[in-house]
């Protein structure tokens, strides 16, 4: 009997893969009928777990509610926990359906208990995220401040000590956006290699001594960041806000084109053959920064200090150097210097 329950329950999972939702409902129906018969609890749980999606998917969504009630019924009475977390997850998502948002903030209080008791945090933290969807859809400002905050207490809590080589994918499954949900937080020393952070908003974000090699950074907001220490060596900087940004003894070994650092600081920080072409670096701090090899060709320096700077075989035609400060630059040649003069710079 139970071959035979199993049997139509992946049957029923087919059908409902190739959209054939009669089928599914029939064969799941049939399934569920096996697995009470032989008092299986567990597999009738799951039946009509799949009874309450197929219903979805044929829009009774009452039907489904139905059958999640059911589900929720049979977990708790057999201490399933994974299933009562599952029934109550879709109950939510199901009484949204129905506009019923505060049946569907019930029902994921209820699951983040679960979560807590379980000291699950990506359950905690997809709960906390679906909360907040729907605090913020009702306009419900505070409630849904204070489950982002949750979220970050939980990250801080579980993914940050760790060092984890995977903190973007973990930081999603906790329900966190990190193209909004970084912005200011406290991310010294995580491991981003090759995250796509693309269009991020990470203003005043604290990234000291982070791991950003081969990250995509272009076009991302990093205004007054703080990127001391940080790598990002090859990483795609195109486009992207740094102005203000603290990169002190950054490894910025990379491709920073029409990048905005202005009044970025800039102290000890590693742009040998960097590609900065069409850079802003207007009073920015380049004191002690290794220019070896960079391209500068059409970056506007006005009032940058470049003290101690080291610039052989930088590329600097094109640049802008009104009252850029250049002073113990021992790769410039005097014939470099009486140019950049002409041009507005201050060479001490």
């Amino acid at each position: 009997m139970s071959k035979d329950a199993d049997r139509l329950l992946k049957q029923g999972i087919s059908q409902y893969q190739a959209e054939d939702f009669d089928a599914a409902q029939q064969s799941w129906q049939a399934a569920l009928a096996l697995y009470q018969a032989a008092g299986n609890y567990q597999r009738s749980g799951a039946a009509l777990g799949n009874l309450g999606a197929v219903c979805e998917a044929l829009e009774d969504v009452s039907g489904a509610i139905a059958y999640y009630l059911q589900h929720l019924e049979i977990a708790r009475a057999i201490a399933d926990p994974q299933g009562e977390g599952n029934a109550l997850e879709n109950l939510a998502n199901a009484s949204l359906k129905l506009d019923r948002s505060e049946s569907a903030i019930a029902y994921l209080q209820e699951r983040l208990a679960l979560a807590q008791s379980l000291n699950d945090p990506f359950a905690q933290g997809k709960a906390l995220a679906s909360l907040r969807s729907i605090y913020d859809f009702l306009g419900d400002r505070q409630q849904a401040q204070r489950c982002f905050e949750q979220q970050w207490a939980i990250a801080i809590a579980f993914l940050i000590p760790t060092r984890t080589t995977n903190f973007l994918e973990n930081a999603q499954q906790l329900g966190l956006n990190p193209l909004e949900d970084f912005a200011g937080a406290d991310l010294e020393g995580v491991n981003l290699h090759y995250a796509d952070l693309s269009f991020a908003n990470l203003q005043q974000t604290n990234l000291a001594g982070a791991d950003l090699t081969l990250a995509d950074l272009n076009h991302a907001q990093l205004q007054k960041a703080n990127l001391s220490g940080a790598s990002l060596s090859n990483a795609n900087l195109r486009d992207a806000n740094l102005s203000s940004a603290n990169l002190n003894h950054a490894d910025l070994r990379t491709i920073l084109p029409r990048a905005n650092l202005s009044q970025a600081q800039l102290v000890g920080a590693n742009l040998c053959s960097a590609y900065l072409q069409r850079v802003n670096l207007t009073q920015a701090n380049l004191t002690n920064t290794n220019l070896t090899g960079a391209d500068l060709t059409d970056a506007n320096l006005s009032e940058a200090q470049l003290i101690g700077t080291q610039l052989k075989g930088v590329t600097l035609s094109g640049a802008k150097v009104e009252n850029t400060r250049f002073q113990d630059n021992p790769d410039l040649s005097e014939a470099t210097k009486q140019e950049l003069i002409a041009r507005g710079a201050i060479i001490e």
